[in-house]
């Protein structure tokens, strides 16, 4: 007997525990929810070109990679850029440009809502819907933990048609272009986001255990935001209203997704535009347009007195276009090793 999207889905991804919540196809199917930092599938489902299986960047990571791409995918140019309110800056992390941008985009009429992601106040971090400035700096800073925020943008889309702006990891932008790929061959509509802007992203950890380890050291204040300085420091920085924390990276990283392993994708790729941060440089962020749309909308916000550009050191740019084809290469390996188990 054939197997069904959710069998392929429970056999290749989740039962593996190589899930990375990114949020895909959850909101999509009944069947299948988000609780608590973990993708679930709480009935079985006999269709068997469910699309659960088709988005999943995971199942399908290997159709998309190549390690003979251009460094860091097709890009239009490269920046260091951050937002020109010094306000903004101090709530976001390092230079405040995905805010900038997103509030742009909302305020030039380029997108009606993005989805963002929370926070957590305590619980999970998920996708969450803005539509003021207010609500975007609220979602400022790094999470460094699955929040399968693509569910927001699924169940937005089922709730009418507005132009949505995401903001995404390089897995959830894979989901979202396996989406668009998925519409080719199947008589129903799509809906795709208005824009795309993603996130440079090395991993991503398992929410529970790692909120287990920060219960251990006792760290009960409200978080803020999580970072890793550029080497050498090797720490990871915990960042709450009281006080920074700092711990060994060789600790977090027993937290990474196992899946975090076979993503061969640094800088998402598969979005208008792309923001990493620029090292040796906190205050700045890398700016990589990858997209006409990604062009008007950064045009637009210099134009208007919000984004500050500058030209991107070569250093800072040779040392970006090495770790991504490192982990492009990395990705690839590990799946071949996989495949030969």
């Amino acid at each position: 007997m054939a197997k069904t999207g959710m069998d392929l889905l429970k056999k290749e991804v989740l039962e593996p525990g190589l899930c990375v919540a990114c949020g895909g196809c959850v909101g999509l199917c009944p069947h299948i929810s988000f609780f608590d930092g973990k993708v679930i599938c709480t009935d079985s489902c006999d269709l068997d070109d469910g699309r659960c299986y088709s988005v999943c960047p995971i199942a399908h990571q290997t159709e998309k990679t190549s390690i003979d791409k251009e460094p860091v995918g097709k890009c239009i140019s490269i920046y260091r850029s951050r937002a020109k309110d010094n306000r903004l800056r101090e709530k976001s992390q390092y230079g405040g440009t995905v805010s900038a941008l997103i509030i742009a985009a909302l305020e030039e009429g380029l997108i009606d809502e993005a989805i963002l992601t929370s926070n957590g106040n305590g619980t999970s971090p998920r996708g969450v819907i803005a539509k003021t400035a207010a609500e975007v700096i609220e979602c400022s800073g790094s999470r460094y933990t699955s929040s399968a925020a693509l569910e927001a943008f699924n169940k937005r889309i089922k709730e009418g048609s507005p132009r949505l702006g995401v903001v995404a990891l390089p897995c959830q932008a894979l989901s979202l272009a396996l989406a668009k790929d998925s519409q080719k061959n199947s008589d129903q509509e799509i809906p795709e986001a208005e824009l795309t802007v993603g996130l440079f992203c090395t991993w991503a950890l398992k929410y529970r255990p790692f909120k287990g380890f920060l219960n251990k050291e006792d760290v009960t204040e409200s978080l803020l935001r999580y970072d890793i300085p550029p080497p050498p420091a090797e720490v990871f920085q915990v960042f709450t209203g009281h006080k920074t924390r700092e711990y060994p990276l060789t600790e977090i990283r027993e937290f990474v997704q196992t899946g975090c392993a076979f993503c061969a994708d640094l800088t998402a790729e598969f979005t208008d535009i792309s923001v990493g941060v620029v090292e040796g440089m906190p205050d700045w962020n890398t700016l990589i347009v990858r997209k006409k749309k990604g062009k008007d909308l950064v045009d637009r916000a210099v134009a208007g007195g919000v984004l500050e550009l500058e030209e991107l050191p070569g250093e800072n740019q040779d040392h970006l276009f090495e770790a991504s084809l490192l982990k492009r290469k990395r990705g690839k390996e590990n799946w071949d090793k996989k495949k030969q188990t």
